[in-house]
């Protein structure tokens, strides 16, 4: 049986109160060996860290979502819900998990412009170095959000010195993703919506073999629009994938899987 990944998902979005543990579990079935559980504020984090001590195969990605990342700058009409709290205590907890060795990467983490206007832009980098400092120094993944600020996030790995990244839904030029991986070795993760956006299939088809990822984003960015996301829908992405490059559904999903292990399993 393959070995499938979703290297990027919200469990703990509340679409999956009702139904959490079913999910998990019937990833483990369809041989989803790893689920990276993303946090974007305290309560994820720590709810992710809970998941992953009830089951084997969630993996802990703790980040801080940019838009949290600059709650204090928000205007008071602000229209999407967000989280008040302590940036800089959060960014020291996910420091002590890196530590103690409980978290596979950093993340989500990152820099948008899409939600977010201009005058919040340095002080989302200044949380995006902070996050990415702790990946560099423990020597674990940073899982990239790059929404509108693809090309700004991509120098900033570059001239941080980065060695371990997923882009994550990547939305830029294919050219400078291609560039990237080609360069540095980082991974872009595709979505499972892949299946409607030709921009996302050119990249499954285009990226360095060893720089492709699979990740649903779920509960968003399902393959048919509408429906609620879950990580077994990245059995499709790799169907597509073997499709697009002419391979065998086994040989893409182990590129896949190889994929994972060198960028977010510890070596040695």
């Amino acid at each position: 049986m393959s070995k499938y990944v979703d290297v990027h998902t919200h469990l703990t979005d509340t679409s999956f109160d009702a139904d959490r543990d079913a999910v998990i579990e019937e990833c483990a079935r369809l041989g989803l060996e790893a689920v990276v559980v993303n946090g974007t504020e305290p309560q994820s984090n720590r709810m992710i860290l809970e998941l992953a001590e009830q089951y084997p195969h969630i993996q802990p990605a703790l980040g801080i979502y940019p838009v949290e990342a600059v709650h204090e700058l928000l205007p008071v009409d602000y229209p999407r819900p967000t989280c008040v709290f302590d940036v800089a205590a959060e960014i020291e907890f996910i420091e002590a998990q890196a530590a103690a060795k409980t978290i596979v990467a950093v993340g989500e983490c990152g820099l948008d412009g899409y939600c977010l206007e201009e005058q919040t832009y340095v002080a989302q980098e200044k949380v995006l170095e902070a996050l990415v400092d702790i990946g560099i120094r423990y020597d674990i993944p940073v899982i990239l959000h790059t929404r509108k600020r693809e090309r700004r996030c991509l120098e900033m790995m570059a001239h941080l010195g980065v060695q371990k990244a997923d882009f994550h839904c990547y939305g830029g030029r294919t050219k400078l993703a291609i560039a990237a991986a080609e360069k540095h070795g980082w991974c872009f993760s595709i979505p499972s919506n892949v299946q409607r956006n030709e921009a996302h299939q050119k990249l499954l088809k285009s990226l360095p073999p060893e720089c492709i990822l699979t990740e649903t984003d779920a509960p968003y960015l399902a393959p048919e629009r509408g429906t609620r996301n879950w990580p077994g829908t990245v059995i499709q992405t790799v169907e597509l994938l073997a499709s697009l490059r002419g391979w065998h559904h086994a040989q893409a999903a182990d590129q896949v899987w190889q994929n994972y292990s060198r960028v977010f399993v510890p070596q040695g």
